[in-house]
């Protein structure tokens, strides 16, 4: 089985690509004993969903949650100069209680003697709409660290040239002196400290711009900035990671593919639709200038508070993350989603007071109980599509009612986060019953569709 890859559509098996359950990943790695004066990790880019890490068949740490990465210590485990295993059990089953959520039901029904289903069958549904692809998505790393070592920088930069950072150091020790420089794009020093916390200026700072606004300049001690002060038109497209044969796995060609695509669309940026999307790309939009709204999935509150933490330890130094979505078409006409989101939201301005925070509304402006709280509002609306399916004449009126309306509500910028249709290409190359009855499918209908959100 190839790792990374979702392992769904690698056989010919409907049973392979329908799997609910437990399957399991195992190969061997080898530790030479000149290295016993490190510590040693294990590293999981993206795991869907549940995961159980064993090392030489003993547990030695369980995540939860997909999309994000999870590290664990396995110093204490390995065996050195000695062939070590490596077996990960992963489940992809989706309840109330998952992010994104789904429901599992064992079903049997019962007649005297008789049953009506055979014994262990089950239902698995989804509420969300995109294929669960499971299994180890991303890349794995047995790493290897000093006992004394850095963990964590946290990074705050500003167009005006503030400058502040945090480091964290892991050590079994007293630890004594740090190192802290900033080189410019030439390999020139701009800055050094050997503070664990520093916070001032530095003078002559040329900051990092999406794509169409300046150039994406990128300092060696990875730099964090903000829009700097100047008004930002995002267009361009939500995502998603799915391709042919290996799912959601990691793939650099295809993720190549997608940024030329968005950048020959003339697009600047892209929402992580709807979940965090891979490191390697969050590095790319950083090198390519293009602004990236990073989305976390949402259900169950404790749950969601730790992926909310996980997702911005990991991309809050990344340039080209503008902006935190917490959560795409949640019930937020619901009285309830006001308290729910009131916290989630602290949380996150908490955790980085630097970025603005959304969420992706499907309520409308009348229902909505959650507005106010944001930074920016997003707002997925499909007329023509979902909303008066077929009538194109509906579209401008409705759309500028739409935007008005939200901005007269709330007086917070607008984010359009999703509209159009689906088509399906060649389908106007079939029988003309065929096109005829399924007209709202093809690129044409899609064509004249998107043509009217831009009237006027």
């Amino acid at each position: 089985m190839p790792v990374p890859a979702a392992y769904n559509d690698l056989t010919a098996d409907r049973e392979v690509r329908e799997h609910v359950g437990w399957v399991w990943y195992q190969r061997s790695f080898f530790v030479s004993v000149r290295d016993k004066s490190y510590r040693h990790f294990v590293r999981f880019s993206s795991v869907q969903y549940y995961a159980v890490v064993f090392i030489n068949d003993k547990i030695v740490g369980i995540h939860v949650g997909g999309h994000l990465p999870f590290e664990i210590d396995i110093t204490s485990h390995v065996s050195f100069d000695n062939e070590n295993r490596l077996t990960v059990a992963v489940n992809n089953t989706m309840t109330s209680r998952t992010i994104p959520p789904g429901e599992f039901r064992y079903i049997q029904k019962k007649y005297g003697e008789s049953k009506q289903y055979p014994d262990g069958f089950f239902k698995q549904t989804w509420n969300f709409d995109f294929f669960n692809y499971a299994g180890i998505l991303r890349p794995v790393y047995i790493t290897r660290k000093p006992f004394t070592y850095i963990d964590d920088i946290s990074i705050d930069a500003r167009a005006n040239g503030f400058f502040g950072y945090k480091v964290n150091v892991i050590s079994n020790t007293q630890f004594g002196r740090i190192q802290v420089t900033v080189l410019d794009k030439y390999g020139t020093v701009i800055f050094e400290s050997n503070r664990y916390h520093y916070t001032g200026h530095i003078s002559n700072i040329q900051p990092w711009w999406p794509r169409d606004m300046g150039a994406p300049i990128l300092y060696n001690f990875v730099d964090q900035t903000f829009i700097n002060g100047k008004p930002f038109y995002c267009h361009g497209f939500g995502m998603h990671e799915d391709f042919e044969l290996h799912g959601r796995g990691y793939n650099p060609v295809v993720m190549t593919k997608d940024l030329n695509m968005l950048e020959w669309m003339s697009g600047n940026c892209y929402r992580t639709s709807h979940y965090p999307y891979s490191e390697e790309m969050a590095f790319e939009a950083d090198r390519r200038g293009i602004a990236v709204i990073t989305e976390t999935p949402a259900q169950n509150k404790l749950l969601h508070a730790e992926i909310i933490r996980e997702l911005i330890e990991r991309d809050r130094n990344h340039p080209s993350t503008i902006m935190w979505s917490l959560a795409n078409e949640p019930m937020s006409s619901d009285l309830a989603a006001r308290s729910y989101f009131s916290e989630l939201i602290n949380l996150t301005r908490t955790t980085d007071p630097t970025r603005p925070v959304t969420a992706v509304l499907a309520a409308s402006f009348e229902s909505d109980q959650i507005g106010d709280l944001l930074d920016i509002i997003c707002i997925n609306r499909y007329f023509g599509w979902y909303i008066d399916t077929g009538y194109l004449e509906t579209i401008n009126h409705s759309w500028v009612f739409e935007v008005n309306n939200w901005k007269l509500t709330y007086n917070k910028p607008i984010i359009v986060s999703e509209y159009g249709a689906e088509a399906l290409p060649g389908l106007n190359q079939v029988d003309k019953e065929i096109c005829v009855i399924f007209f709202k499918s093809q690129n044409e209908y899609e064509t004249f569709l998107i043509s009217r959100f831009f009237e006027n």
